[in-house]
């Protein structure tokens, strides 16, 4: 992976790790080889937080596309149930973050102001909620 987009990923990582830090004392962020970025605590319980960054808008559309699939380089890409309970969705431009629970679809696209005015503490807590 060239170190950009190396960077790239690690920025989406840290800022959702800082985010998931104001509703978590346990947040911590995975080696590499793992399936999921970041695992947290919340009420007793861990969960696995599959992170998805982009640094650019697609122009021509005004909307941000995530990949909700694993790297080009494994064999199969498709998440298997329950190795992913939160993915996070980043924004490099607007330093924002949109949680979501799996999806069962290939990609994502979220509007750009949602992506801009999201408010990452309120979406993550809601989820959250949901699980409880």
């Amino acid at each position: 992976m060239p170190l950009a987009t190396e960077r790239v990923g690690r920025f989406g990582e840290y800022l959702t790790a800082a985010i998931l830090s104001q509703v978590s004392d346990t947040v911590t962020i995975v080696p590499h080889n793992a399936s999921a970025d970041i695992i947290f605590e919340h009420n007793l319980k861990l969960y696995k937080c599959q992170v998805k960054t982009q640094s650019q808008i697609e122009e021509h559309r005004g909307n941000w596309r995530f990949d909700m699939r694993k790297g080009q380089r494994v064999k199969h890409r498709k998440y298997k149930d329950n190795e992913i309970d939160v993915f996070a969705f980043v924004s490099i431009t607007h330093r924002n973050v949109v949680f979501s629970k799996p999806l069962d679809q290939a990609q994502l696209t979220i509007n750009d102001e949602h992506m801009k005015n999201n408010d990452a503490i309120k979406n993550i807590k809601d989820i959250l909620e949901d699980f409880s």
